[in-house]
């Protein structure tokens, strides 16, 4: 075999695989957006700075704390009344949504029906008639 048969060998052996690569890619559902609505989200941002705004102006974010089957969020405010969303980056079906409402100050959420693993938290919550936002990442074990 001389050097020009193995260049063209070499070269559909690349296509090949490229080919095959490609194909796979496209077959796979794992190359999804985090959120399906971004567009609509995007053109509501202007409500999600505002809040996070008051976040900082008031010192209002939440102390979180992972215990070992429980999740206590500590607010700044008595009356709290929101939702709790909680989204894994490795698989979008496993994201929840929770409301709350507390009298006191601090809410307590079972962790027993997770996966372990990382999560991103949105802790979306009205108090005193002020809107926050506030985001923790999570290791639940």
């Amino acid at each position: 075999m001389n050097w020009g048969m193995k260049i063209v060998l070499g070269l559909a052996t690349f296509m090949l695989f490229i080919i095959a690569a490609g194909v796979y890619m496209v077959s796979q559902d794992t190359d999804t957006l985090v959120e399906e609505d971004y567009y609509e989200k995007s053109l509501n941002y202007d409500q999600v700075y505002d809040r996070k705004q008051n976040l900082l102006d008031d010192r209002a974010a939440p102390t979180i704390q992972l215990n070992s089957d429980t999740l206590v969020i500590i607010f700044t405010q008595d009356s709290n009344r929101g939702t709790l969303r909680f989204q894994r980056n490795s698989d979008g079906s496993l994201d929840k949504k929770i409301p709350f409402y507390t009298t006191n100050n601090i809410f307590k959420l079972p962790t027993a029906s997770f996966e372990k693993g990382n999560w991103n938290l949105e802790i979306s919550w009205d108090a005193n008639g002020k809107g926050y936002i506030a985001d923790q990442s999570l290791n639940i074990q």
